[in-house]
């Protein structure tokens, strides 16, 4: 087997803070691992663990900077958010390399300075048809480290970046408060919104930031995950974390939703705030062993793996996209 680098300009094992672009590189670096290969991963912080080894750059890196801390053995090159020239370097030198493209769509993400454009793969076929682009991968968590339970407690979450307005926890907040429901809010605080700074409402528990074995937590014990989001978002890997978790996702139509979600069998696919608060009596029909199966046959850390390694053959077979 050949030797795979990733490259990407945030901290890898990911910090208590880390985003999900972190997560899923290193949980890609481990899958990769476990299947037998050997992995690098250049970051600009970060350390070597047992399943990778480290590689330090520099965080404004060129492509000499990359060209020269390149081990001999790499054979396969994965890229994540990467300069354009350091990417079109990387893509005319080593023909099993794949650039990935995890945000949102916009005309200097994939046409600016820093996407060429050339071989990259997407995380959902909206995101992908959006762009215009023809290949995508979806994203996959590891399964074992999601709590599967039976939903004994009846509290709704919402967990996000709660200061970002198009992620809605303002319409998480009045859909529980509508359907008198207790709502754990997790991800921090928004600014104009006591109910995320201070546990005054009754049934509006904020929590903070969460990661680890907490936000497994609260996952799993929720009877089900509100995403009220106000944009196209490209994936969603909270909404498989909590599928996985045997939590059903209600979520407004948008974006990647209804490629993840069943609905009315892993949760509910809504257009409007009245559609939430109808689906939220409609839980107790949903079964978490049905949301946990869905979540660990399409988007489960292996299920990522084996897609990555399929584009990455086939960009080595000469195809290009």
């Amino acid at each position: 087997m050949g030797a795979i680098l990733h490259i990407l300009d945030q901290p890898v094992p990911p910090t208590k803070k880390s985003g999900g672009l972190n997560r899923l590189v290193y949980w890609l670096a481990v899958e990769q691992a476990q299947h037998g290969h050997k992995v690098y991963v250049a970051a600009p912080s970060g350390r070597s663990t047992e399943h990778f080894q480290h590689i330090h750059i520099p965080r404004d890196y060129s492509k000499e900077d990359i060209a020269s801390k390149m081990p001999e053995d790499v054979t396969d090159i994965e890229m994540h958010q990467v300069s354009e020239q350091a990417a079109n370097w990387v893509l005319e030198t080593y023909p099993r390399s794949i650039q990935i493209m995890h945000s949102g769509i916009s005309p200097e993400s994939i046409h600016g300075t820093r996407w060429s454009g050339a071989r990259t793969v997407f995380v959902s076929r909206s995101h992908m048809e959006r762009a215009g682009g023809s290949k995508f991968a979806y994203n996959g968590v590891p399964v074992d480290q999601f709590e599967f339970r039976e939903k004994k407690d009846a509290f709704l979450l919402f967990l996000a970046k709660v200061r970002r307005s198009k992620k809605g926890v303002q319409t998480a907040i009045r859909v529980a408060k509508r359907c008198r429901r207790k709502l754990i809010v997790a991800g921090g605080r928004r600014n104009g919104s006591p109910e995320t700074w201070f546990p005054w409402h009754p049934l509006i528990h904020p929590i903070g930031y969460v990661d680890g074995q907490r936000k497994a937590e609260v996952l799993g014990r929720a009877s089900a995950l509100l995403v009220p989001i106000r944009w196209e978002e490209p994936f969603g890997l909270t909404v498989v974390e909590a599928m996985i978790s045997g939590t059903p996702v209600i979520a407004f139509k948008l974006g990647a939703m209804p490629e993840l979600i069943v609905d009315g069998e892993t949760g509910f696919l809504c257009d409007t705030e009245d559609d939430m608060v109808n689906a939220v009596a409609e839980l107790p029909r949903l079964s978490p062993n049905d949301c946990r199966q869905h979540a660990v046959e399409h988007f489960s850390a292996t299920a990522m793996y084996r897609r990555h390694m399929e584009l990455l053959e086939l960009a080595g077979s000469g195809v290009s996209w």
